[in-house]
Parts: C-alpha cells; structure tokens; sequence
C-alpha cells in the first residue's frame, strides 16, 4: 500500500500498484453531444465504472471540469461507494459543487472563476 498526493486527490493505492498485477476497468468519458444515460441533463457525461477515486477517475473528472465553462454541469456516473464521500471532499478543496447525488449518479458544477 502506498500514499501519493496530486493536484486532484490523495491517492491510496495496493493490489493494482503492484507489478504484473490485474489492472482496473478503464473509464471514458461520454463523445460530446452524447448523453445516453444522462439523468441530470447535465453539459457533460463521464462514466467512471466500479471505479474509486483512488484509480484514477479524479483525474480525468479534474481534466474534463478545467475545460468546463464556469457553472457548466458534469454528471458522473460511479458505482463504487467511496465516490460519493471523496467526490464531496474533492468539490469542497477545489470550489466546484456537488450539486445532487441519486444512488451512483453524481451531478457536478464548475465553479464560477
């Protein structure tokens, strides 16, 4: 088990760090314009999977958000169940707001500046 801190998250890593080890399902991002499966109706769409935030998808959340116009909306989509606590503290040390959560449905804002 290691510790690494990034622009995006604490990262806490074990089994996948490991050399030869299986690696996690990777995400995408849904192409613009595409929001099947969108509950929010939000301006863009990111599917993080099984995946927790310590695999990866903070990146590419912090990725798609620096690109966001200010007060542009996000839905993640993320089954496991440490996302909804490491999204929260995510928003809370970077100014963006976690607007609402159903189940594995999370809707993002872009902070304003």
């Amino acid at each position: 088990m290691g510790v690494r801190h990034t622009e995006t998250s604490l990262i806490i890593w074990s089994a996948y760090a490991r050399e030869g080890a299986p690696q996690p399902p990777t995400s995408q991002a849904a192409p613009p314009g595409s929001l099947a499966g969108s509950i929010f109706g939000a301006d863009q769409l990111f599917d993080a999977g099984d995946q927790g935030c310590a695999f990866g998808p903070l990146d590419e959340i912090a990725r798609i958000m620096r690109r966001m116009q200010p007060g542009q909306t996000l839905e993640v989509h993320a089954t496991d169940p440490t996302v909804s606590a490491d999204l929260t503290a995510w928003c809370r040390m970077t100014g963006h707001t976690l607007v609402e959560q159903r189940g594995p449905h999370y809707l993002l804002r872009r902070k304003e500046s």
